[in-house]
């Protein structure tokens, strides 16, 4: 059941009573409060607060630097490094690897605003990434190059396996070194720490006029060289007379010091001279004024809420059962008496005039989206065979066959051509396919010898019709990857034929399927299932069903199924005769 709905205003009514009895009531607890309390009540009550401020800049720290630990941890950046080292990996595949580590862990990241990483074999090469939620930008990353990466190289070096912290003109950095199982040190970590974020809590104390804050035995934040002076004269008298908090000249100063993983941070704090609290009289004076305040600000309250807000929401609310309607050129007219309706009447009155561009736009953005997936689907292409190919034909190079290097060099370029799309046609006959399979064909019968057999058995009546590029080659390479190779010799059947509405595709093969096998199909083939983890050899088929999906929609793609101890792979394509 739906819920009574009350006018705005009684609500105004009711939150306005509520809003002048809060500070009724506070103010004659704050009389009592007041004639009951001293100085250093007061100092104690900052103290607490202050330490436990204190404390959350101490946790926000600390999860940054579990964070620079995690880094090591996970060992994903260093088993990056090492791959490289060894051959496995190039470096510009190691530089992104690290680079997509950097932006997974650090992008969102509220405490660091930007985060750089170096390896010692090259210094030369950095990854860097920043986070607009933690204020970083470009521009500070350009700042850190030129301004501080010297002092931080050279700080990282004296810094061994400890987590460490330096200043540089009001710039916090959060360094660590990377070392592997053996403590040698393989790369460095550095964080451009959020001060905003990291000691909000103390800089935005209530009632403060000055803070300082040190880390270890670093430069001061948050203060100038002057104020930083001052405070840590201040700051070792306390020290030495075992204080925490002191009047001095009607203010109130307050220090306290934490222990966070592997550093010190120590905050000093000046107090607003106001906070020094006497007994108030004459404050039953301040209630009545406050109670007669109450009467006659309601009264103006009233009277601005219906001419600044009830009328204006009538009138837009009366332009919005228009446009409901369907009518949505509508224009609301009458003239607003303030700043935020006469905007929102403005934005009404747009939002009428470009519903329908809108809404056509989306349309468009629609279509090119599916386009753009179409194409990202159809870019996918295995060059495991291509390698093969290579290998063949540098063989047959060296032995001199030139005629057969010919024309698998011919055969070669066929596939290559079908998969670069240089013309840019999603479709192409039957026939120019069947010609691309008959290219990759040939390579594999050059590469398998007699073991390989392929029998086609497509009407010619069918080579006209238009079908996706690059449809059928995958099935005929999963054929005779899983069905040939593993039995060492086969034969491949592909087939052709229609019916009214729609253009079968098969390719058949004698090998089996194993429940893993099952399994796999039944996962490929699902066409909300992420195929970005699966391995390249997996994703032909996957490619396949969902290119049918995406251009012909239900009931097109592809079906895998077992018959008679034979797989079958089957195309379902719109017959376009």
């Amino acid at each position: 059941m739906k819920g009574r709905h009350y006018s705005m205003k009684w609500k105004v009514i009711r939150i306005l009573l509520v809003c002048w009895l809060i500070p009724l009531a506070f103010f004659g607890v704050l009389g009592v409060y007041i004639g009951s309390n001293h100085r250093d009540m007061t100092a104690e009550n900052y103290l607490s607060q202050l330490k436990f401020n204190n404390k959350i800049c101490v946790e926000r720290l600390d999860r940054a630097v579990a964070d620079s630990r995690q880094a090591s941890y996970d060992e994903e950046l260093l088993n990056l490094h090492e791959r490289c080292q060894k051959g496995e990996l190039d470096a510009d595949s190691a530089y992104k690897g690290c680079t997509d580590y950097l932006n997974a862990k650090y992008q969102k990241s509220s405490a660091v605003s930007s985060a750089v990483l170096w390896f010692e074999d090259d210094r030369e090469r950095f990854c860097s990434t920043y986070s607009e939620a933690g204020g970083g930008t470009y521009q500070q990353l350009r700042n850190y190059w030129e301004r501080d990466h010297g002092a931080v190289e050279e700080y990282a070096a004296q810094l061994g396996t400890s987590v460490g912290f330096l200043v540089r003109k009001n710039a916090l950095y959060l360094v660590r070194n990377l070392v592997d199982s053996r403590y040698q040190t393989q790369g460095t970590l550095v964080f451009c720490l959020n001060q905003n974020y990291c000691f909000d809590s103390v800089a935005q104390f209530p009632m403060q006029d000055d803070v300082c804050v040190w880390i270890n035995k670093e430069e001061p934040l948050l203060c100038g060289e002057e104020e930083a002076r001052e405070w840590e004269e201040q700051y070792e008298s306390l020290n030495e007379q075992g204080e925490n908090c002191r009047w001095i000249r009607g203010q109130l100063c307050v220090t306290d010091t934490a222990k966070g993983d592997s550093y010190n941070i120590r905050v000093a704090m000046m107090i607003r001279s106001d906070v020094s609290m006497f007994p108030f009289y004459g404050y039953p004076y301040v209630l009545a004024v406050l109670l007669l305040s109450l009467i006659l600000t309601m009264i103006a309250v009233l009277n601005t809420f219906r001419r600044e807000v009830t009328s204006p929401v009538e009138v837009l609310s009366e332009g919005m059962r228009h446009i409901e309607q369907g009518e949505l050129g509508y224009q609301i007219s009458e003239e607003m008496h303030n700043l935020e309706f006469d905007y929102l009447t403005s934005a009404v009155n747009r939002m009428s005039e470009n519903l329908e561009q809108q809404i056509l736009k989306s349309y468009q953005e629609e279509i090119a989206l599916r386009e753009a997936r179409i194409m990202a689907l159809q870019s996918h292409i295995n060059p495991h065979f291509l390698n093969n190919t290579l290998e063949i034909i540098n063989w047959e190079a060296r032995l001199g066959g030139n005629e057969k290097v010919g024309k698998m060099i011919e055969a070669l370029s066929n596939v290559m051509d079908a998969a670069l799309d240089r013309g840019k046609r999603p479709e192409v006959p039957l026939r120019e396919e069947i010609g691309y399979a008959n290219s990759y064909l040939y390579i594999m019968k050059e590469r398998l010898g007699e073991r390989l057999s392929v029998d086609i058995e497509i009407p010619d009546e069918l080579m006209d019709c238009p079908v996706p590029r690059l449809i059928l080659q995958p099935l005929i390479e999963n054929a005779i990857e899983h069905g040939i190779i593993p039995k060492r010799s086969g034969i491949v059947f592909v087939r052709g034929y229609r019916d009214e509405e729609y253009l079968y595709l098969e390719t058949e093969n004698d090998g089996g399927l194993t429940r893993e096998d099952r399994e796999r199909i039944a996962r490929l083939l699902d066409i909300n299932y992420n195929t970005s983890k699966e391995p390249a050899g997996n994703m032909g088929i996957a490619n396949v069903n969902q290119r049918l999906h995406i251009l012909f929609g239900e009931p097109c793609g592809l079906v895998i199924e077992e018959r008679d101890g034979k797989v079958t792979a089957r195309l379902t394509i719109p017959w376009k005769g």
